[in-house]
Protein backbone atom coordinates (compact mmCIF):
# COMPACT_ATOMS: atom_id res chain seq x y z
CA UNK A 1 0.00 0.00 0.00
CA UNK A 2 1.67 3.40 -0.85
CA UNK A 3 -0.02 6.30 1.40
CA UNK A 4 0.17 10.07 0.50
CA UNK A 5 -1.91 12.66 0.91
CA UNK A 6 -5.14 11.83 -0.65
CA UNK A 7 -4.32 8.01 1.36
CA UNK A 8 -3.03 8.77 4.37
CA UNK A 9 -2.41 5.87 6.76
CA UNK A 10 -4.43 6.50 10.58
CA UNK A 11 -1.46 6.03 12.56
CA UNK A 12 -2.73 6.23 16.30
CA UNK A 13 -0.98 8.21 18.96
CA UNK A 14 1.09 5.45 21.25
CA UNK A 15 3.12 8.17 23.81
CA UNK A 16 2.96 11.86 24.43
CA UNK A 17 5.24 13.49 26.68
CA UNK A 18 6.38 16.99 27.02
CA UNK A 19 10.10 16.95 26.98
CA UNK A 20 11.38 20.09 28.24
CA UNK A 21 10.57 21.82 31.64
CA UNK A 22 7.61 23.49 32.87
CA UNK A 23 9.45 26.79 33.58
CA UNK A 24 10.52 26.95 29.97
CA UNK A 25 8.48 29.37 27.46
CA UNK A 26 8.57 27.07 25.23
CA UNK A 27 6.91 23.79 25.41
CA UNK A 28 8.34 20.43 23.33
CA UNK A 29 6.66 17.44 22.99
CA UNK A 30 7.83 13.58 22.21
CA UNK A 31 5.17 11.59 20.50
CA UNK A 32 5.21 8.21 19.20
CA UNK A 33 2.80 6.45 16.74
CA UNK A 34 2.14 3.30 15.59
CA UNK A 35 2.29 2.14 12.70
CA UNK A 36 2.03 -1.49 12.88
CA UNK A 37 -0.02 -3.55 9.91
CA UNK A 38 1.32 0.18 8.19
CA UNK A 39 4.00 -1.67 5.87
CA UNK A 40 5.51 1.37 5.92
CA UNK A 41 9.72 1.33 5.74
CA UNK A 42 11.46 4.15 6.33
CA UNK A 43 15.49 5.37 7.17
CA UNK A 44 16.39 7.69 10.14
CA UNK A 45 16.88 11.25 7.72
CA UNK A 46 13.33 10.51 6.73
CA UNK A 47 10.07 13.01 7.58
CA UNK A 48 6.70 11.76 8.52
CA UNK A 49 4.02 14.17 7.07
CA UNK A 50 0.69 14.63 9.54
CA UNK A 51 -2.52 16.11 7.94
CA UNK A 52 -3.89 18.09 10.86
CA UNK A 53 -7.14 19.43 12.20
CA UNK A 54 -8.54 22.95 12.87
CA UNK A 55 -9.98 23.98 16.33
CA UNK A 56 -13.48 22.38 16.45
CA UNK A 57 -14.65 25.30 18.74
CA UNK A 58 -13.23 27.72 15.80
CA UNK A 59 -15.08 25.97 13.18
CA UNK A 60 -18.65 25.62 15.08
CA UNK A 61 -17.94 29.26 15.83
CA UNK A 62 -17.68 29.93 12.16
CA UNK A 63 -20.78 28.02 10.93
CA UNK A 64 -22.56 30.14 13.85
CA UNK A 65 -21.45 33.39 12.08
CA UNK A 66 -22.29 32.25 8.60
CA UNK A 67 -25.42 30.74 9.67
CA UNK A 68 -24.76 27.60 8.28
CA UNK A 69 -26.09 24.10 9.61
CA UNK A 70 -22.81 21.90 10.44
CA UNK A 71 -24.47 18.62 8.83
CA UNK A 72 -24.70 20.75 5.35
CA UNK A 73 -23.38 18.93 2.63
CA UNK A 74 -20.49 19.81 0.31
CA UNK A 75 -18.21 19.06 -2.75
CA UNK A 76 -14.37 19.36 -2.39
CA UNK A 77 -12.58 18.77 -5.71
CA UNK A 78 -10.43 16.41 -4.30
CA UNK A 79 -13.29 13.93 -2.89
CA UNK A 80 -15.00 11.19 -4.38
CA UNK A 81 -18.24 11.95 -1.86
CA UNK A 82 -19.66 14.73 0.00
CA UNK A 83 -18.82 15.64 3.25
CA UNK A 84 -20.42 17.98 5.78
CA UNK A 85 -19.28 21.35 5.70
CA UNK A 86 -18.51 20.81 9.26
CA UNK A 87 -15.80 17.96 8.53
CA UNK A 88 -14.78 19.78 5.54
CA UNK A 89 -13.76 23.00 7.61
CA UNK A 90 -12.26 20.79 10.51
CA UNK A 91 -10.40 18.25 8.28
CA UNK A 92 -9.31 19.69 4.73
CA UNK A 93 -9.67 23.57 4.76
CA UNK A 94 -6.94 26.36 6.12
CA UNK A 95 -9.39 28.84 7.66
CA UNK A 96 -6.46 30.92 9.09
CA UNK A 97 -3.91 31.53 6.13
CA UNK A 98 -6.52 33.25 3.32
CA UNK A 99 -5.85 33.33 0.21
CA UNK A 100 -5.90 36.22 -2.37
CA UNK A 101 -8.59 34.45 -4.48
CA UNK A 102 -10.14 34.36 -0.52
CA UNK A 103 -10.12 37.98 -0.16
CA UNK A 104 -11.21 38.88 -3.50
CA UNK A 105 -14.24 36.96 -3.41
CA UNK A 106 -15.09 38.21 0.20
CA UNK A 107 -14.81 41.91 -1.24
CA UNK A 108 -17.69 40.86 -3.65
CA UNK A 109 -20.05 39.83 -0.75
CA UNK A 110 -23.10 42.32 -0.66
CA UNK A 111 -24.51 41.95 2.46
CA UNK A 112 -22.59 44.86 3.91
CA UNK A 113 -20.70 47.34 2.01
CA UNK A 114 -18.37 48.16 4.45
CA UNK A 115 -16.37 44.74 3.61
CA UNK A 116 -15.44 45.60 0.23
CA UNK A 117 -14.17 48.87 1.20
CA UNK A 118 -12.19 47.05 3.66
CA UNK A 119 -10.84 44.87 1.34
CA UNK A 120 -10.06 47.22 -1.38
CA UNK A 121 -8.53 49.56 1.52
CA UNK A 122 -6.44 47.06 3.01
CA UNK A 123 -6.03 43.91 1.13
CA UNK A 124 -5.87 45.32 -1.99
CA UNK A 125 -4.18 48.88 -1.14
CA UNK A 126 -0.43 49.45 -2.20
CA UNK A 127 0.62 50.21 0.98
CA UNK A 128 2.44 46.78 2.17
CA UNK A 129 2.25 47.44 6.20
CA UNK A 130 -1.77 47.93 5.39
CA UNK A 131 -1.78 44.13 3.43
CA UNK A 132 -0.02 42.12 5.92
CA UNK A 133 -2.05 43.70 8.97
CA UNK A 134 -5.34 42.56 6.62
CA UNK A 135 -4.37 39.37 5.58
CA UNK A 136 -3.41 38.58 9.44
CA UNK A 137 -7.48 38.06 9.61
CA UNK A 138 -8.26 34.57 10.24
CA UNK A 139 -11.78 33.01 8.91
CA UNK A 140 -13.03 33.40 12.44
CA UNK A 141 -11.52 36.78 12.86
CA UNK A 142 -12.92 38.61 9.61
CA UNK A 143 -16.26 37.44 10.24
CA UNK A 144 -16.38 38.68 13.29
CA UNK A 145 -15.58 41.76 12.61
CA UNK A 146 -18.27 41.61 10.05
CA UNK A 147 -20.33 39.66 12.19
CA UNK A 148 -23.66 39.54 11.45
CA UNK A 149 -23.09 40.42 7.74
CA UNK A 150 -21.48 38.04 5.53
CA UNK A 151 -24.22 35.45 3.89
CA UNK A 152 -22.93 33.20 1.79
CA UNK A 153 -23.66 29.57 -0.01
CA UNK A 154 -21.32 26.74 1.67
CA UNK A 155 -19.92 25.56 -1.65
CA UNK A 156 -18.94 28.86 -2.52
CA UNK A 157 -17.01 29.18 0.31
CA UNK A 158 -15.78 26.10 0.38
CA UNK A 159 -14.24 26.29 -2.84
CA UNK A 160 -12.73 30.01 -2.10
CA UNK A 161 -10.43 28.30 0.85
CA UNK A 162 -7.02 26.80 0.37
CA UNK A 163 -6.83 23.17 1.37
CA UNK A 164 -4.70 22.16 4.52
CA UNK A 165 -1.33 21.25 3.88
CA UNK A 166 0.39 18.54 5.21
CA UNK A 167 2.82 19.63 8.32
CA UNK A 168 6.33 18.22 7.63
CA UNK A 169 8.26 16.47 11.45
CA UNK A 170 11.70 14.69 10.94
CA UNK A 171 11.58 11.47 12.46
CA UNK A 172 13.62 11.18 15.90
CA UNK A 173 13.68 7.00 16.05
CA UNK A 174 15.85 4.44 13.99
CA UNK A 175 14.02 1.68 12.52
CA UNK A 176 16.27 -0.86 13.26
CA UNK A 177 15.49 0.03 17.22
CA UNK A 178 12.30 0.98 16.25
CA UNK A 179 9.98 -0.88 13.74
CA UNK A 180 6.91 -0.55 14.39
CA UNK A 181 7.04 2.99 15.98
CA UNK A 182 7.84 6.31 14.54
CA UNK A 183 8.49 9.24 17.46
CA UNK A 184 9.00 12.89 16.38
CA UNK A 185 9.71 15.97 18.19
CA UNK A 186 6.87 18.71 18.20
CA UNK A 187 7.54 22.52 19.32
CA UNK A 188 4.26 24.08 20.04
CA UNK A 189 3.78 27.43 18.15
CA UNK A 190 1.46 30.25 19.70
CA UNK A 191 2.05 33.60 19.25
CA UNK A 192 0.04 37.13 19.06
CA UNK A 193 -0.68 37.94 15.14
CA UNK A 194 -0.45 41.46 13.63
CA UNK A 195 -4.39 42.41 14.91
CA UNK A 196 -3.24 41.47 18.42
CA UNK A 197 -4.95 37.96 18.70
CA UNK A 198 -3.28 34.72 20.07
CA UNK A 199 -3.32 32.01 17.21
CA UNK A 200 -1.93 28.91 17.99
CA UNK A 201 0.11 26.57 15.34
CA UNK A 202 -2.63 24.47 13.65
CA UNK A 203 -0.53 21.18 13.19
CA UNK A 204 1.49 21.48 16.93
CA UNK A 205 -1.70 22.60 18.76
CA UNK A 206 -3.63 19.68 17.21
CA UNK A 207 -0.50 17.12 17.90
CA UNK A 208 -0.37 18.55 21.53
CA UNK A 209 -4.01 19.53 22.73
CA UNK A 210 -6.38 18.00 19.78
CA UNK A 211 -6.08 14.16 19.90
CA UNK A 212 -6.34 12.20 22.88
CA UNK A 213 -3.80 8.77 23.39
CA UNK A 214 -5.27 5.58 21.11
CA UNK A 215 -6.53 7.92 18.83
CA UNK A 216 -6.05 7.95 15.21
CA UNK A 217 -3.42 10.87 13.07
CA UNK A 218 -3.48 10.68 9.06
CA UNK A 219 0.16 10.69 8.38
CA UNK A 220 2.33 9.05 5.59
CA UNK A 221 6.29 9.53 5.22
CA UNK A 222 8.22 11.32 2.76
CA UNK A 223 12.02 10.05 1.67
CA UNK A 224 14.79 12.16 2.53
CA UNK A 225 18.19 12.78 0.86
CA UNK A 226 19.40 13.72 4.33
CA UNK A 227 20.86 10.13 5.22
CA UNK A 228 23.31 9.15 7.43
CA UNK A 229 26.64 7.65 5.19
CA UNK A 230 26.20 4.62 3.14
CA UNK A 231 29.25 3.72 5.22
CA UNK A 232 28.32 2.84 9.03
CA UNK A 233 32.46 3.45 9.64
CA UNK A 234 32.40 7.17 8.27
CA UNK A 235 32.28 9.91 10.74
CA UNK A 236 29.84 12.28 11.37
CA UNK A 237 29.43 15.80 12.75
CA UNK A 238 25.86 16.95 13.60
CA UNK A 239 24.45 20.49 14.68
CA UNK A 240 20.84 20.06 15.89
CA UNK A 241 19.50 22.76 18.70
CA UNK A 242 15.91 22.89 19.69
CA UNK A 243 13.90 20.08 18.04
CA UNK A 244 16.35 20.29 15.31
CA UNK A 245 17.88 17.25 17.87
CA UNK A 246 15.06 15.18 16.43
CA UNK A 247 16.95 13.26 13.41
CA UNK A 248 20.29 13.05 15.57
CA UNK A 249 18.42 11.45 18.01
CA UNK A 250 17.52 8.29 15.04
CA UNK A 251 20.86 8.45 13.70
CA UNK A 252 22.19 7.57 17.48
CA UNK A 253 20.17 5.43 17.57
CA UNK A 254 21.34 3.41 15.03
CA UNK A 255 24.76 3.58 15.33
CA UNK A 256 24.23 2.30 19.22
CA UNK A 257 22.53 -0.63 17.33
CA UNK A 258 25.07 -1.24 15.19
CA UNK A 259 27.84 -1.09 17.44
CA UNK A 260 25.61 -3.44 19.99
CA UNK A 261 25.05 -6.45 17.17
CA UNK A 262 29.19 -6.12 16.85
CA UNK A 263 29.23 -4.16 13.77
CA UNK A 264 31.93 -1.03 13.53
CA UNK A 265 30.95 2.20 13.36
CA UNK A 266 32.56 5.76 13.19
CA UNK A 267 32.79 8.85 15.86
CA UNK A 268 30.21 10.85 16.31
CA UNK A 269 30.19 14.50 17.30
CA UNK A 270 27.02 16.01 18.29
CA UNK A 271 26.47 20.28 18.60
CA UNK A 272 23.33 20.97 20.76
CA UNK A 273 21.83 24.02 22.47
CA UNK A 274 18.71 26.05 23.39
CA UNK A 275 18.06 28.33 26.02
CA UNK A 276 18.80 26.67 29.67
CA UNK A 277 19.87 23.80 30.76
CA UNK A 278 18.00 22.85 33.56
CA UNK A 279 14.72 23.47 31.29
CA UNK A 280 15.84 22.96 27.42
CA UNK A 281 18.26 20.28 27.56
CA UNK A 282 15.95 17.81 25.28
CA UNK A 283 16.77 14.28 25.82
CA UNK A 284 19.16 14.55 28.32
CA UNK A 285 19.43 11.16 29.74
CA UNK A 286 19.29 9.41 26.36
CA UNK A 287 22.28 11.90 25.38
CA UNK A 288 24.44 11.36 28.18
CA UNK A 289 23.85 7.59 27.96
CA UNK A 290 25.56 7.65 24.39
CA UNK A 291 27.87 10.04 25.45
CA UNK A 292 28.93 7.41 28.12
CA UNK A 293 28.78 3.94 26.50
CA UNK A 294 30.87 6.04 23.93
CA UNK A 295 28.82 6.34 20.71
CA UNK A 296 28.42 9.78 20.94
CA UNK A 297 32.28 11.06 20.88
CA UNK A 298 31.81 14.01 21.44
CA UNK A 299 29.11 16.14 22.86
CA UNK A 300 28.80 19.88 23.09
CA UNK A 301 26.39 22.05 24.63
CA UNK A 302 25.51 26.02 24.06
CA UNK A 303 22.69 27.07 26.40
CA UNK A 304 22.45 30.89 25.78
CA UNK A 305 20.61 32.43 28.34
CA UNK A 306 22.62 30.67 31.36
CA UNK A 307 25.32 33.10 31.41
CA UNK A 308 24.65 36.99 31.01
CA UNK A 309 27.15 36.92 27.52
CA UNK A 310 24.87 34.66 24.93
CA UNK A 311 26.51 31.86 23.77
CA UNK A 312 25.26 30.38 20.68
CA UNK A 313 25.99 26.91 19.52
CA UNK A 314 27.94 28.45 16.25
CA UNK A 315 30.26 30.10 19.15
CA UNK A 316 30.86 26.48 20.56
CA UNK A 317 31.71 25.38 16.89
CA UNK A 318 34.31 27.92 16.28
CA UNK A 319 35.80 27.26 19.63
CA UNK A 320 36.45 23.58 18.56
CA UNK A 321 37.42 24.67 15.09
CA UNK A 322 41.04 22.92 14.87
CA UNK A 323 39.38 19.24 15.72
CA UNK A 324 36.52 20.01 13.70
CA UNK A 325 38.57 21.01 10.96
CA UNK A 326 40.65 17.87 11.28
CA UNK A 327 37.58 15.87 11.10
CA UNK A 328 36.70 17.34 7.67
CA UNK A 329 39.55 17.10 6.77
CA UNK A 330 39.65 13.46 7.28
CA UNK A 331 36.16 13.13 5.69
CA UNK A 332 33.63 13.62 8.63
CA UNK A 333 30.16 14.46 7.00
CA UNK A 334 28.59 17.36 8.42
CA UNK A 335 24.74 17.65 8.75
CA UNK A 336 22.47 20.56 10.19
CA UNK A 337 19.26 20.61 11.44
CA UNK A 338 17.02 22.98 12.72
CA UNK A 339 15.99 26.91 11.99
CA UNK A 340 16.79 28.08 8.30
CA UNK A 341 16.65 31.50 8.86
CA UNK A 342 18.96 32.40 11.62
CA UNK A 343 20.90 29.53 13.11
CA UNK A 344 21.86 27.37 10.09
CA UNK A 345 23.15 30.66 7.93
CA UNK A 346 24.97 31.36 10.83
CA UNK A 347 26.30 27.70 11.18
CA UNK A 348 27.16 27.41 7.66
CA UNK A 349 29.10 30.86 7.60
CA UNK A 350 31.16 29.75 10.96
CA UNK A 351 32.09 26.08 9.09
CA UNK A 352 33.41 28.93 6.14
CA UNK A 353 35.14 30.88 8.66
CA UNK A 354 36.61 27.62 9.74
CA UNK A 355 37.79 26.51 5.85
CA UNK A 356 39.15 29.83 5.37
CA UNK A 357 41.63 30.03 8.26
CA UNK A 358 42.31 26.59 9.10
CA UNK A 359 42.45 25.38 4.99
CA UNK A 360 43.69 29.08 4.10
CA UNK A 361 41.45 28.83 1.49
CA UNK A 362 40.02 32.17 -0.33
CA UNK A 363 36.41 32.82 -0.81
CA UNK A 364 36.23 31.61 -4.08
CA UNK A 365 38.03 28.12 -2.82
CA UNK A 366 35.79 28.23 0.02
CA UNK A 367 32.69 28.23 -2.69
CA UNK A 368 34.27 25.18 -4.34
CA UNK A 369 35.15 23.63 -1.11
CA UNK A 370 31.45 23.49 0.05
CA UNK A 371 29.93 22.84 -3.28
CA UNK A 372 32.19 19.82 -3.58
CA UNK A 373 31.20 18.49 0.02
CA UNK A 374 27.38 19.15 -0.74
CA UNK A 375 28.15 16.87 -3.86
CA UNK A 376 29.65 14.37 -2.01
CA UNK A 377 26.64 14.26 0.09
CA UNK A 378 29.26 15.42 3.22
CA UNK A 379 27.81 18.46 3.93
CA UNK A 380 23.56 18.15 4.25
CA UNK A 381 20.91 20.50 6.01
CA UNK A 382 17.29 19.56 7.30
CA UNK A 383 15.98 23.50 7.70
CA UNK A 384 12.49 24.83 8.30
Amino acid sequence: MIYHRDNPFIAHLKFRKRINGQESDKNVQHLVFDMSNSGISYKCGDSIAVLPKNSESEVAEVLQLLKIAPETQVNLPFLSEKISIFSALMEYLCITNLSDQFWKWFAGIKANPDIGLFIEDKILSSDPEGQVLAKSYSLLEILKKFDGHCKTEPNELVSKLRRLTPRLYSIASSPLVNRDEIHIVVGVVSYTNAIGNKRNGIASNYLAHGINIGEGVRVFTTNSMFALPTNAESNMIMVGPGTGIAPFRGFLQERQCIRDKGGKVGKNWLFFGDRNYASDFLFREELLTFKSTGVLTNLDLAFSRDQENKIYIQDRIWERREELWSWISNGAYVYICGNASKMAVDVENTFRRIAMELGNYSESQTNEFFKSLKNDRRYQKDVY
